[in-house]
């Protein structure tokens, strides 16, 4: 903080007579304010005299007038002398180089108000609050002034409105974040001005709500870190999304064959989430309960339907269960099944899928649920099953919930085994595929966003329903 408070000290304007001085009117310093004025006669003069600018032109007189009135003022003791003198300093060199910052005598008197209100501000910010908030004030000023100045042609006025925002926002580390995460915005990363916005008000919010005691320089570079990279993840789905308007989303849902797509992969997405459920749900049960040889490699093969591309996995699932292969020929002829080409062979591939979300994500609720529960129910009395039901099952409810839910959102994002086994009929991501191949990206995009919206919205609204059950784990941390 000492290296922060020297800084500020190097940057405000006259700080030598800041200390100490509190407008005593015996002070050697209260001459100071006319000799700005004197300083600001002789530029004028040979400013006009170089022919930077014209003589007794209107504003260049009207701002000599205003430092002649703050001089006079200077006289009173009850006035900040040094407050108002850095003012003085401000409308001198404005008088010069005004002219050529702004295009018209308008804009360069607007941005001499808002340059005053700069150094109001900032001097109450040196006066009230620490060297690093100064610092910090210091340096955005000088970075936006490079930006719509000096980088920027015709930002006159985006500077007016920063400066402003700056003055609002610069009391508070908060604040001023997420002023910069706006001036970023609309600024580095056009053209996807309002996406970047929503990622960055998001990241900033995550960091602010860090607890005090948790903020540690280690902590604060791994979240930023981990931010980063959401950010990089997000941003190409924001910028999909708010790209489209509103209309152009109805009209894409209005399609028949969206609808029916829609339709087919919440409903084969469901169904294979209810067969994972009912035969997963028991045999994660005995994985978290049984000891038994091979189950590190069965744990270990439940994982393949993650590792290997899914492309290769529906030609594996049409290799077996193809109306011409022997299996897929068996079914046909002895029970008329076929699953390549229906709604069989999607809810095969969505279960091929699916299935480790599900299996784990129980395995590792039950795995939670003391045994000893179990065991104290069976010697009161209850059946194997009824304590599997009455306490494993609700205890372990919430972790179940949760995987059902990645389940289902794995399965109705299913795309290359259902393009091998199950083509026809169209689920939600084949029709977008066909469209896009059909129609080009342009013409795809709205149902992209659609899709988006609408599978991001059922997933959330999912995974709220999951976390509101009950916990055990939670009580017995309040406990």
């Amino acid at each position: 903080m000492d290296l922060l408070r020297i800084i500020a000290d190097s940057m405000i304007l006259p700080t030598i007579w800041a200390r100490g001085m509190k407008n005593n009117a015996s002070s050697p310093f209260r001459f100071f304010p006319f000799l700005i004025v004197f300083l600001h006669l002789v530029l004028l003069v040979v400013s006009s005299k170089r022919g930077w600018m014209p003589p007794f032109e209107f504003f260049s007189i009207l701002l000599f007038v205003s430092n002649c009135v703050c001089a006079v003022i200077t006289i009173n003791r009850k006035v900040n002398v040094t407050m108002l003198s850095a003012i003085m300093l401000i409308i001198a060199g404005h008088a010069v180089i005004g002219h050529r910052i702004a295009p018209d005598s308008l804009t360069s008197g607007a941005i001499l108000m808002v340059n005053i209100l700069i150094v109001y501000v900032g001097f109450n910010i040196y006066t009230f609050l620490s060297g690093a908030h100064f610092a910090v004030f210091a340096a955005s000023y000088l970075v936006l002034f490079y930006i719509f100045i000096i980088q920027m042609e015709n930002a006159e006025a985006l500077f007016i409105l920063s400066l402003m925002g700056l003055a609002a926002t610069a009391r508070k580390f908060s604040l001023i974040s997420y002023f910069w995460a706006l001036v970023a915005s609309f600024t580095v990363f056009q053209p996807y001005p309002w996406q970047s916005l929503a990622i960055l008000f998001l990241i900033i919010t995550v960091i602010l709500s860090v607890p005090e005691e948790d903020r540690s320089p280690v902590f604060f570079i791994f979240l930023v870190c981990g931010l980063a990279l959401l950010f990089f993840v997000l941003f190409p789905v924001f910028v999909l999304v708010f790209n489209e308007d509103v209309r152009s989303l109805i009209n894409v849902l209005k399609v028949h064959d969206v609808k029916m797509a829609l339709m087919r992969t919440m409903v084969t997405a469901t169904l294979s989430t209810i067969i994972l459920g009912v035969f997963g749900i028991p045999f994660s049960y005995v994985l978290s309960r049984v000891k038994f040889k091979g189950k590190t490699l069965i744990m270990s093969l439940m994982d393949i339907p993650i590792i290997i591309p899914q492309s290769a996995a529906g030609i594996a699932l049409l290799r077996v269960f193809g109306h011409n292969q022997v299996v897929g020929e068996f079914f046909l002829r002895v029970f008329g099944i076929q699953f390549d080409a229906t709604m069989l062979g999607i809810l095969l591939a969505q279960v091929f899928v699916a299935m480790p979300f599900m299996i784990k994500s129980a395995y590792t609720a039950f795995c939670g649920v003391p045994p000893d529960l179990e065991r104290c129910a069976c010697t009161l009395g209850a059946t194997r099953l009824s304590a599997f039901r009455r306490i494993a099952l609700p205890i372990a409810a919430r972790g179940i919930c949760i995987g059902a839910v990645l389940a289902w959102a794995r399965a109705a994002g299913e795309f290359g085994a259902v393009l091998f086994i199950a083509p026809y009929p169209q689920t939600a991501p084949v029709v977008v595929y066909n469209r896009f191949l059909s129609l080009g990206i342009v013409q795809t995009a709205p149902l992209v966003a659609a899709l988006i919206i609408f599978s991001a919205s059922l997933f959330f609204l999912l995974q709220i329903s999951a976390r509101l059950l009950p916990d055990i784990h939670s009580r017995e941390d309040k406990a």
